[in-house]
């Protein structure tokens, strides 16, 4: 005769035979992980550009991690003026991130439908301005593929759905990190929101190493978060974070009033920035266009400290030639010396960006660089 303790424990075992045969069954007949497929989303602070880490509302990287809550922060106008240009160019695009990110992480929070083929379909969810609906499938090596799709408010019309933002990730570690792709595009967003403002489309590349290091590539084709204040854009933003140190470094491409040349008309600047957590920042630019004359061009630096107060600026005009000596400073545009940079790193000659601002090519000290920055923006199925 078995004793209670004996029939017990063989039920208990029993239990578990047919939970493990009830996994094994799942995993043979297919389907997607949902867990998996949602931490192998996209998220904010894994793609958005970072200058100053102690100041990221001015960036436009400030937020609530967890439900991508937008902090209202405009620039203050007080820090370097160089570094306010480039400021502007890497707020726009992060807020422009921001506005896409957070459909599909409300999406996300949602029970998935699973369709033919092993794709998880998350929506359709009225939001403010559309229908949104997050379709996610697992392709080949581990490598999660997604697609964000949205029709106009009201419409019951699945025809009228057009492709938001695409991308993949393939995870290497944490949720949300790994090696991966985000294409957006603003004039269909616009297409089936027409009060939506921006313009054009963007296109990126991420790599994530470690705890919170990562490289960024993004390529602009005619992108504005608004016309009528953000002149559109079509280049190259590059960008990395060395979590260890918190040292960020971007180069961006944008149109804007260089202090020192003769009017308020907009130059095209590309423009180098570093920044250093404690100690301050350094930007140096080449710019072109504007009241810049043909056939010159101007080079420049700035260095800051670790308040954002401007210590050091030169401006120089270079002849097309690009020969240093060929560069004269352009009167009242110096201020103080390069030796008051707040680090040694920091000091030192004028060094611009090289190129028109449409390489992808990472800036130097990168932790990796990327895959390739996609084309268009397409989804994988």
């Amino acid at each position: 005769m078995r004793t209670y303790s004996t029939w017990r424990m063989t039920m208990r075992w029993n239990k578990t035979l047919a939970v493990g045969a009830a996994l094994v069954l799942s995993t043979a007949c297919g389907g997607v992980d949902d867990q998996e497929a949602v931490a192998s989303l996209p998220d904010f602070a894994g793609t958005s550009l970072e200058i100053n880490t102690s100041a990221l509302a001015q960036d436009g990287a400030a937020l609530v991690a967890q439900d991508l809550m937008q902090v209202e922060a405009s620039l203050d106008g007080q820090g370097a003026a160089m570094l306010e240009g480039a400021r502007l160019e890497v707020k726009a695009l992060n807020d422009t991130l921001r506005q896409v990110l957070v459909p599909i992480a409300d999406l996300a929070k949602q029970s998935a439908n699973e369709q033919p083929g092993e794709v998880l379909v998350y929506g359709p969810t009225d939001r403010a301005n559309a229908t949104f609906t997050l379709s996610i499938r697992e392709g080949t090596g581990g490598r999660y593929q997604w697609k964000l799709e949205a029709r106009p408010l009201n419409s019951k019309d699945d025809v009228a759905y057009k492709l938001i933002a695409a991308g993949a990730l393939k995870r290497s570690g944490d949720a949300h990190r790994g090696r991966g792709t985000l294409a957006i595009s603003l004039d269909n967003l616009k297409a089936v929101a027409p009060a939506y403002a921006g313009q054009g489309k963007l296109m990126m590349s991420f790599a994530h190493f470690g705890k919170g290091s990562k490289s960024l590539a993004y390529r602009l084709a005619s992108f504005t978060p608004n016309p009528a204040t953000h002149e559109a854009v079509t280049g190259a933003f590059v960008g990395h974070k060395i979590e260890a140190t918190g040292v960020t470094r971007v180069r961006v491409l944008g149109p804007y009033n260089l202090p020192g040349t003769a009017t308020s008309a907009k130059e095209k600047v590309l423009s180098s920035v570093r920044h250093i957590p404690g100690s301050g920042g350094r930007v140096d630019v080449r710019a072109w266009g504007g009241d810049i004359a043909a056939n010159t061009y101007y080079v420049g630096s700035a260095c800051w400290d670790s308040q954002e107060k401007e210590v050091y600026r030169v401006l120089l005009q270079c002849s097309d030639s690009g020969s240093p000596a060929n560069c004269t400073e352009v009167a009242g545009s110096r201020v103080g010396s390069f030796q008051a940079c707040p680090a040694v790193e920091l000091r030192g000659d004028v060094t611009p960006p090289e190129g028109t601002g449409d390489a992808v090519t990472p800036e130097p000290g990168n932790p990796g660089a990327p895959d390739d920055v996609p084309t268009d923006v397409t989804p994988d199925f």
